[in-house]
C-alpha cells in the first residue's frame, strides 16, 4: 500500500526498501506494552510498567496519537512530505512506513482470540472476530512466514531491477 503510494515501485527501489523496513520496524511497536516482545527486551524505557498490553497502544487512538507525534517529532528534523513521486525523500518514507507497520500489526491482531479494541477506551468491543487463531499458534505462523516470504520476493526483486541495466 505504501508501496503504490509513492509511485516508485519500478523507478527507484531504493524508497521501496527503506519503506519497507520501516514497515518492518513500525510493525513490532504496538508490542513495546508486553514485557517480553522483541521491541520490549531492545527498548531503552520498560513501556509495560506504563501501559497494559493490548491497551491504547493497541487502539485507533493509539495509532493515531502514534502517527501524529511520529510526525510532530520528524517534521522538526526534516520536512514530511508524502507525495506522488518521492524519489529521494527518504525522512518521508520512514515516516510511512512506521505509520503503515503500526496500522498494520493493528489489523493482523484484531484476528487474533484476544482481538483489538479499535474504539477504547470510548467502546469496548465484545465477542471474538468470525475468523480468529490463536497467538503463536499454527494460523499466526503461517501468516507470518507467507508475509516475510512476500517481503524477500519483493527485496530481491527489487535490487534485481535496481541493477538491471535498462535496454
Amino acid at each position: 500500500m505504501g508501496l503504490l503510494a509513492t509511485n516508485l515501485v519500478l523507478k527507484n527501489p531504493l524508497p521501496n526498501l527503506v519503506i519497507l523496513l520501516a514497515t518492518g520496524i513500525g510493525s513490532s511497536l504496538p508490542d513495546l506494552d508486553q514485557y517480553n516482545s522483541k521491541a520490549s527486551r531492545k527498548s531503552i524505557i520498560n513501556f509495560s510498567l506504563i501501559f497494559r498490553h493490548r491497551g491504547i497502544t493497541h487502539s485507533l487512538l493509539g495509532w493515531i496519537l502514534f502517527s501524529w507525534g511520529m510526525y510532530w517529532l520528524m517534521n522538526h528534523v526534516s520536512t514530511i512530505r508524502i507525495e506522488p513521486n518521492m524519489v529521494n525523500n527518504y525522512w518521508s518514507c520512514i515516516w510511512l512506513g512506521l505509520v503503515l507497520g503500526y496500522f498494520l500489526h493493528l489489523l493482523e491482531d484484531s484476528f487474533s482470540n484476544q482481538g483489538v479494541d479499535w474504539l477504547a477506551p470510548f467502546i469496548k468491543r465484545s465477542g471474538k472476530p468470525l475468523f480468529h487463531y490463536k497467538v503463536g499458534g499454527f494460523a499466526e505462523q503461517f501468516m507470518s512466514t507467507i508475509a516475510y516470504l512476500g517481503i524477500v520476493v519483493m527485496s530481491l526483486y527489487w535490487v534485481w531491477i535496481y541493477l538491471m541495466p535498462t535496454i
